[in-house]
């Protein structure tokens, strides 16, 4: 997704986040969770229960579906159902010289999954590899690959979780 259409939308979706967790938590959705619960425990431990939200965009011209939220409620062993959210950290890239944004977890080509990028540089999808059609796009000193160490240009190593960026596969902005 284009960057501009991106930072458009995160406002909304952020909002959406918002009314989606304070709508799971009110007293509205009590007997929902309470059947959850019941649910989790009649399962036992073998098996976790979830109940997901998920605010997808989907592209009527290149017919791809790229998930921009993922929150709801899970639980275990018959415990109260609680808070999950499953969305990723959005991640910049420079594909064929346009700046696209999608989460992290998604490849900026085709949109399908492709989670550690630089463990695994190509696309099982579309083939694309990074590091020659797709780089990551770094504006900031965060690590992309544990989101709470620093990296930059003169220090490629992060601190926190050992990852040496590539700087084949890298373009700092």
């Amino acid at each position: 997704m284009d960057k501009k259409t991106f930072e458009t939308i995160d406002p909304i979706v952020d909002e959406i986040s918002e009314v989606a967790d304070e709508l799971l938590e009110s007293a509205a959705t009590e007997k929902l969770r309470n059947l959850l619960a019941q649910l989790n425990k009649t399962l036992g431990s073998r098996y976790l229960v979830g109940l997901h939200f998920n605010v997808t965009v989907f592209d009527t011209e290149k017919e791809r579906c790229l998930p921009v939220l993922q929150t709801g409620l899970a639980g275990f062993d018959g415990d109260k159902p609680y808070l999950a959210c499953g969305d990723s950290s959005p991640q910049r890239y420079i594909v064929d010289g346009e700046m696209l944004v999608v989460p992290h977890d998604r490849c900026p080509r085709c949109w399908e999954d492709w989670d550690f990028k630089l463990l695994h540089p190509e696309c099982s999808h579309c083939g694309i590899v990074l590091g020659k059609e797709v780089k990551l796009l770094l504006d900031t000193d965060v690590c992309p690959n544990c989101e709470e160490g620093k990296v930059s240009l003169s220090k490629p190593q992060c601190k926190k979780c050992g990852l040496v960026l590539d700087p084949s596969q890298v373009t700092w902005g």
